[in-house]
Parts: structure tokens; sequence; C-alpha cells
């Protein structure tokens, strides 16, 4: 799969602008929720990283602001839309607990409040569902707790943007800074919640004594150890890593190019120092998935990437196991977004499948990918096939489940 590459002189030109200092409030705990969080759109100018063209911000902030709610309490914001253009919101990976996640046009200089109740915990992200504002800054992420006290004494979202040539200064900040730090303790782990919002395919690579996998796209994962500490990160998805600091050297979260790496943020220890947690983290708490997938009377459909809008698939009955096959005859890889079921990579010819769920997949050029989700939930999901690189959309569709 390939990605775009840029100078690392190019990528560090005009960083003096910026503050080295994370733009999101501390994780912390959610608090109960008594009125609903302001979400107020608008344009805005941010020449240091984006050049001399508008952006549209959430809050006037680079990103939204960080939304955090507890798994099966309801979050409710009260979205503003200051733009010229109609402005919907994508809650991305988010299942909730009754019917489709809040998604309605707000007309603009209109006003709309939307509530849902997240049926999973874990590490998610809110856009504009019109990619040109997204990518253009208009999203921020979204933290559904677990239940009862958290696992890690630290614990950080790293929010990564992208703000390639088209802006005339290649920029990738995390939470609106270039190479933020963070803290996390000597003597233990550390969670770093990576949100990729560039529509890029992100080589990434991990500088620590140890880094562990320990959830996929917001759902917890067995922990593991990647490969030479190295990740891809499709565009929209995320990966939450527990890291062990030691008391000498920060950790460093890096980007690998065709040249040097580009240090994207440093989590530096603090407090008494020890041997760095070694081993794998204890998982965490599982959510609401199967464990199986009944094959034998699954629905099976294929999408061809390509057209702007393919037909409807289904309908399928709430129970009942899909197969879909995402068919990329195109020239370039893709990311598609599957909405409201949380979905399995299941292998090229047999229905085994992978270890991880997703709610983001990535089909590289000329390529077929085989996916299957258990429909649970009724109603009309959207699936969506942008293209990596600039974040066009390609192909959208829906398909339908029914009670």
């Amino acid at each position: 799969m390939t990605t775009h590459t840029f100078s690392r002189r190019l990528l560090l030109k005009g960083a003096g602008a910026l503050a080295c200092t994370s733009s999101l409030a501390p994780l912390g705990t959610a608090a109960a929720q008594t009125t609903a969080v302001p979400l107020n759109a608008a344009s805005a100018q941010r020449p240091e990283l984006a050049g001399q063209g508008p952006l549209a911000l959430f809050n006037d902030a680079l990103p939204g602001p960080l939304l955090r709610v507890r798994k099966g309490d309801p979050l409710a914001v009260q979205l503003q839309n200051g733009l010229d253009a109609p402005l919907s919101l994508v809650w991305h990976g988010v299942r909730t607990t009754k019917g489709a996640a809040p998604t309605a046009a707000v007309s603009p200089g209109a006003q709309q409040q939307l509530t849902l109740v997240p049926r999973d915990a874990g590490t998610y992200w809110y856009h504009a569902a019109a990619p040109a504002q997204a990518h253009r800054a208009l999203a921020g992420p979204l933290v559904v707790l677990e239940p009862g006290a958290p696992a890690y004494d630290s614990d950080h979202v790293l929010f990564i943007q992208g703000f390639p040539p088209a802006s005339g200064l290649p920029l990738f900040p995390v939470n609106g800074a270039i190479s933020p730090t963070f803290e996390g303790p000597a003597d233990g782990r550390t969670r770093l919640r990576l949100i990729n919002a560039t529509p890029l395919f992100l080589p990434l690579r991990v500088d620590a004594p140890a880094a562990y996998v320990i959830a996929v796209d917001g759902q917890p994962a067995e922990p593991f150890a990647p490969k030479d500490n190295r990740l891809q990160l499709a565009p929209g998805g995320r990966i939450d890593l527990a890291v062990s600091l030691g008391d000498a050297n920060p950790a460093r979260l890096l980007l690998d190019t065709a040249a040097e790496p580009v240090q994207l943020a440093i989590v530096s220890p603090v407090g008494a120092g020890g041997t760095p947690a070694d081993g794998p983290p204890p998982p965490l708490p599982a959510n609401d998935l199967p464990k199986t997938l009944p094959f034998a009377n699954a629905a099976r459909f294929t999408l061809k990437i390509g057209g702007a809008t393919a037909a409807p698939i289904g309908p399928v009955k709430a129970g009942q196991v899909v197969v879909l096959t995402l068919d990329n005859a195109l020239d370039t890889p893709v990311a598609v977004r599957i909405d409201g079921h949380p979905v399995r990579l299941l292998d090229a010819v047999y229905d085994g499948w992978s270890p991880w769920w997703h709610d983001t997949v990535p089909v590289a050029a000329k390529s077929t990918r085989r996916i299957a989700f258990l429909a649970d939930t009724a109603g009309q999901w959207a699936i969506v096939a942008q293209r990596g690189g600039d974040g066009a959309t390609l192909t959208t569709t829906t398909y339908q489940v029914t009670a």
C-alpha cells in the first residue's frame, strides 16, 4: 500500500510558530452530563498550519473539543452551523444503543441538539460528513470510558491531522501542535489513543522500551507487540497503545517517511524510576461483540468500488451474519468506513478471520478484502469508500437491517 512522503525540512519549516503542548484537556474522567456540549462550527484561519486558506473549526479549536462519556451514558451536543453550507456529523465507529447515531443535516445559521448513547467503550472521533470540511479540520476526538477505575495512570489522546502540500506547508499537528510533549509514569505504562484524522495511510513507529496494541478501531484486542514497533494506521483508523517508559529517554511517536522519520509526539517519564513494565498488559474489558460468527446461512454481497453511488445492500434481518467483499479495481488504495457494526477481516478465500474488529478497512489498489459482521441493530447504515491521499469519496452506499 502506498503512502505520500514529505520532506522533513518542509515538515519542520514554520513549526516554531506553534506551541509544543497539547491543545486538548487531560483525559481524566467523565462527569455526569447535565447540559448539551456546544459544538459551534465556523470559519477560521490558521496560517501557520494551513496557509492563507480558510478552515472550518469547532469552537475555534484545532482539533475540536475532546468529548468524553462513560459507556452506556447519554452524550448530548448542541450543534450550531456557522458555515455557509449544510453540516452533517459522522460519529466514526460509534455503535449506539438504539438505531443510528444522529447525523441529520443542519442548515447554515441553524442549530440542533443531537443525543447518542454509545454501546462500546473505546477511542472514536466525530467529523463533518463532507470530506472537504472534515479534512480542513472540522473534526475532534470522542472517548467512551470503560466502567470502573481507569486502567492506566496516564491516558492521552493523540489526534493526528494533516496539512499536506495543497497548503504549501506539509505539517502533521497532534492535538493542534507540532511535536507536543505528554507525560507518563516512569514506573508504569501510559495509554496512547492514536487517531488518524488525515486522508493518508500513516506508517508509524514507536520508539519506547515496550509498546503493546490494546485496541483497534475502538475495540479491545488481545494485547500484542507490533513487529519492530511499527504500525500502519488507515485514514480514519485508531490504535490504542500501552507504552512502557522507564526513567531514561522519553518515548517518541514517529512518522516513517522516505527520508528521515518525523517526530509526531513525545512522552516524557515522570516520577520515581524503576524497571520498565515488561510483558503484555491485561486486556481491556471486552465490549458486547460476538466471539464467533456462524457462516452457514450468511448473506453474501459484493461492493464494487469506483462508481459514485452503489446500489443499496440487503435488506438483511437482525441477527444474520453478513459477508461483504470489497472489490477495489482502482489504481489507488482506499479506506472503507462501515457504519453501524464492527467488522472482522476474513481470509481471501476461506471464512477464517483475523483477531481484531474494525470500522475502517484498508483495501489496496486492484485488490479485494472480505469482511464479516453480525447485523444486530436495525436501521439503515452507510458504507463510504474514500481514496487514500486526498480523501475523495469514491463510492457510497447503504445497507439495511430489518427487525
